[in-house]
Protein backbone atom coordinates (compact mmCIF):
# COMPACT_ATOMS: atom_id res chain seq x y z
CA UNK A 1 0.00 0.00 0.00
CA UNK A 2 1.50 3.22 -0.77
CA UNK A 3 1.93 6.77 1.11
CA UNK A 4 -1.27 9.11 0.72
CA UNK A 5 1.18 11.78 -0.68
CA UNK A 6 -1.92 14.61 -0.39
CA UNK A 7 -1.33 14.32 3.50
CA UNK A 8 1.92 16.06 2.51
CA UNK A 9 0.75 18.60 -0.28
CA UNK A 10 -0.11 21.00 1.76
CA UNK A 11 3.45 21.34 3.42
CA UNK A 12 4.63 21.85 -0.75
CA UNK A 13 5.73 18.06 -0.93
CA UNK A 14 5.24 16.29 -4.16
CA UNK A 15 6.02 13.15 -5.62
CA UNK A 16 9.41 12.30 -7.12
CA UNK A 17 8.74 10.83 -10.79
CA UNK A 18 11.76 9.03 -11.06
CA UNK A 19 12.37 5.45 -13.02
CA UNK A 20 16.26 5.48 -11.16
CA UNK A 21 17.62 3.83 -7.90
CA UNK A 22 15.81 6.45 -6.25
CA UNK A 23 12.70 5.86 -7.92
CA UNK A 24 12.65 2.23 -6.70
CA UNK A 25 12.78 3.11 -3.16
CA UNK A 26 9.04 4.04 -2.73
CA UNK A 27 7.20 7.11 -1.98
CA UNK A 28 9.82 9.72 -2.73
CA UNK A 29 9.02 13.31 -2.14
CA UNK A 30 10.60 16.27 -2.98
CA UNK A 31 10.24 20.27 -2.45
CA UNK A 32 11.64 23.50 -3.84
CA UNK A 33 12.44 25.84 -0.45
CA UNK A 34 14.65 28.40 -0.28
CA UNK A 35 16.09 27.54 -4.17
CA UNK A 36 17.45 24.62 -3.27
CA UNK A 37 15.20 21.13 -3.50
CA UNK A 38 14.52 19.27 -0.61
CA UNK A 39 13.75 15.35 -0.65
CA UNK A 40 12.07 13.51 2.26
CA UNK A 41 10.13 9.83 2.84
CA UNK A 42 7.77 8.51 5.07
CA UNK A 43 9.66 5.61 5.77
CA UNK A 44 7.79 1.63 6.05
CA UNK A 45 8.82 -1.77 6.44
CA UNK A 46 10.48 -1.90 2.94
CA UNK A 47 13.40 0.18 4.60
CA UNK A 48 14.14 -1.14 7.70
CA UNK A 49 17.37 -3.12 8.50
CA UNK A 50 18.18 -6.44 10.68
CA UNK A 51 17.47 -4.37 13.93
CA UNK A 52 14.13 -2.92 12.91
CA UNK A 53 15.09 0.48 11.85
CA UNK A 54 15.86 2.24 9.01
CA UNK A 55 18.81 0.91 7.27
CA UNK A 56 21.77 3.67 7.04
CA UNK A 57 21.98 2.88 3.21
CA UNK A 58 18.54 4.87 2.67
CA UNK A 59 20.07 7.38 4.74
CA UNK A 60 22.77 7.84 2.77
CA UNK A 61 21.30 7.04 -0.75
CA UNK A 62 19.06 9.89 -0.08
CA UNK A 63 21.51 12.02 0.86
CA UNK A 64 23.33 10.89 -2.17
CA UNK A 65 19.87 12.60 -4.34
CA UNK A 66 19.69 15.57 -2.20
CA UNK A 67 23.02 16.69 -2.76
CA UNK A 68 23.67 16.05 -6.09
CA UNK A 69 19.96 17.17 -7.66
CA UNK A 70 21.45 20.74 -6.04
CA UNK A 71 25.01 20.48 -7.77
CA UNK A 72 23.15 19.73 -11.25
CA UNK A 73 20.72 22.42 -10.22
CA UNK A 74 23.47 25.05 -9.98
CA UNK A 75 25.23 23.38 -13.05
CA UNK A 76 22.53 22.41 -15.38
CA UNK A 77 24.31 22.02 -18.19
CA UNK A 78 27.02 19.81 -16.47
CA UNK A 79 26.85 16.18 -15.29
CA UNK A 80 27.74 15.29 -12.15
CA UNK A 81 29.30 12.05 -9.86
CA UNK A 82 29.80 11.78 -6.26
CA UNK A 83 33.68 11.74 -5.63
CA UNK A 84 33.02 11.50 -1.60
CA UNK A 85 30.61 11.59 0.52
CA UNK A 86 30.92 11.32 4.52
CA UNK A 87 27.74 10.57 6.56
CA UNK A 88 27.25 10.67 10.38
CA UNK A 89 24.25 8.87 11.77
CA UNK A 90 23.40 10.56 15.11
CA UNK A 91 20.18 8.96 15.57
CA UNK A 92 17.72 5.70 14.45
CA UNK A 93 15.39 6.64 12.43
CA UNK A 94 12.31 4.54 13.14
CA UNK A 95 10.49 2.68 10.46
CA UNK A 96 7.07 5.06 9.84
CA UNK A 97 9.32 8.20 10.38
CA UNK A 98 9.39 10.65 7.90
CA UNK A 99 12.29 11.92 7.26
CA UNK A 100 13.36 15.27 5.45
CA UNK A 101 16.97 16.13 3.59
CA UNK A 102 18.49 19.37 3.44
CA UNK A 103 21.25 20.59 1.17
CA UNK A 104 23.35 23.45 1.39
CA UNK A 105 26.20 23.94 -1.66
CA UNK A 106 28.98 25.02 0.32
CA UNK A 107 31.36 26.12 -2.44
CA UNK A 108 31.37 25.45 -6.48
CA UNK A 109 35.02 24.97 -7.57
CA UNK A 110 35.68 25.15 -11.49
CA UNK A 111 35.66 21.00 -11.56
CA UNK A 112 33.63 20.03 -7.86
CA UNK A 113 31.18 21.31 -6.11
CA UNK A 114 31.61 21.15 -2.21
CA UNK A 115 28.54 20.58 -0.25
CA UNK A 116 26.56 19.58 3.33
CA UNK A 117 23.22 18.11 4.44
CA UNK A 118 20.96 17.41 6.95
CA UNK A 119 18.81 14.78 7.86
CA UNK A 120 15.36 15.35 10.43
CA UNK A 121 12.66 13.77 11.61
CA UNK A 122 10.48 16.29 12.91
CA UNK A 123 12.24 18.58 14.99
CA UNK A 124 15.20 16.17 15.24
CA UNK A 125 18.43 16.20 13.67
CA UNK A 126 19.44 12.65 13.05
CA UNK A 127 21.65 12.84 9.96
CA UNK A 128 24.74 14.90 8.72
CA UNK A 129 26.57 14.72 5.54
CA UNK A 130 29.48 16.25 3.90
CA UNK A 131 30.83 15.61 0.06
CA UNK A 132 32.60 16.72 -2.95
CA UNK A 133 30.74 16.16 -6.48
CA UNK A 134 32.85 16.70 -9.38
CA UNK A 135 32.10 17.52 -12.92
CA UNK A 136 32.51 14.42 -15.46
CA UNK A 137 32.54 14.32 -19.09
Amino acid sequence: MGVDVQSFEKDGWQPLADDTFIGGMGEVLERRRDGLVEIALPTTERHKNLSGVVHGGVVMALFDRAIGVNCRDASPNERMATATITINLMRQVRVGDFIEFRCRLRKKGRKAYFADAEAWVADKLVATATGVWMKVA
